[in-house]
């Protein structure tokens, strides 16, 4: 699902999550990237990152199927 579907407590657990992480690797630009068009879609196929999947790994950039 697309970010733009999330509804707010969804996008405020996503941030809250992210935030608490921020000293892992790729957490910054995923930060940045939260609020932008770009995520939660996968950069290989254009697909959605389903909501789970970015709640657990925030700086995931591609979907499942293309991750393997």
């Amino acid at each position: 699902m697309h970010y733009r579907y999330f509804t707010l407590e969804q996008r405020s657990e996503l941030e809250r999550a992210m935030r608490a992480r921020l000293t892992e690797d790729g957490m910054a630009a995923a930060l940045e990237r939260l609020h932008s068009p770009q995520f939660g879609v996968c950069e290989r196929c254009g697909g959605d990152i389903p909501f789970a999947r970015l709640a657990a790994a925030p700086t995931l950039m591609r979907c499942g199927k293309c991750a393997d």
